[in-house]
C-alpha cells in the first residue's frame, strides 16, 4: 500500500518527503494544493487499519493576541462560531492548548485502508485544505479587516 499511496502523490506533484516516524508503518510529507506553501502528512499508523491526513494552522502572535484581547463574550462567539462550522466539515478537529487558549487548529481525515483509494485520499486531502483555508479566512476577516478577502493565506 505505501508503494501505492506514493506513486499518487508523485502523479499529483505534491509529496515533498518521507518522514521517519517510529509510531508509523510510513509518513509522507505532502504539499497541498501543489505550489501552495500548505504542507499535509499523510500517515500509515501501525498496527491500525487506518490512514491519517493531517494538517493545521497556528495563529500568528499578532493573531493570537489580536483574539484573545477581544472581550471574552466576542471571543467566545467567534470560537464557537469556529467550532459549530468545523462540526458540519468531514475532518475532525482539535483546538491546542483548548478552546479557551486556542493557539492552533489540527485537522484531520482518517481513512480507513479498504475505502483508501486516490479519489478518497485527494478528497480527504481538499477536505483538510478547506478547513484551514476557513480558519485563515475568518481569522482575516476578523482581524484585518482588509479588501482583499480573496487573499488565500495569512
Amino acid at each position: 500500500m505505501k508503494d501505492v499511496v506514493k506513486s499518487w502523490l508523485v502523479e499529483e506533484g505534491i509529496l515533498k518527503a518521507e518522514v521517519p516516524d517510529e509510531n508509523a508503518e510510513w509518513h509522507f510529507l505532502v504539499e497541498f494544493p501543489p505550489n501552495s506553501k500548505q504542507m499535509c502528512d499523510v500517515i500509515k499508523l501501525k498496527h491500525k487499519d487506518i490512514v491519517l491526513v493531517v494538517s493545521g494552522i497556528v495563529l500568528s502572535d499578532d493573531h493570537y493576541k489580536a483574539l484573545h484581547s477581544l472581550p471574552e463574550e466576542k471571543k467566545r462567539a467567534l470560537i464557537h462560531r469556529w467550532k459549530i462550522d468545523l462540526l458540519f466539515r468531514n475532518a475532525e478537529f482539535r483546538m491546542i492548548p483548548d478552546a479557551e487558549n486556542v493557539k492552533q487548529i489540527e485537522f484531520q481525515v482518517p481513512l480507513y485502508l479498504e475505502e483508501l483509494t486516490k479519489s478518497e485520499l485527494m478528497k480527504a486531502l481538499r477536505e483538510v485544505f478547506k478547513c484551514k483555508l476557513y480558519i485563515i479566512w475568518s481569522v482575516n476577516y476578523e482581524f484585518e479587516k482588509r479588501k482583499d478577502l480573496d487573499a488565500m493565506y495569512l
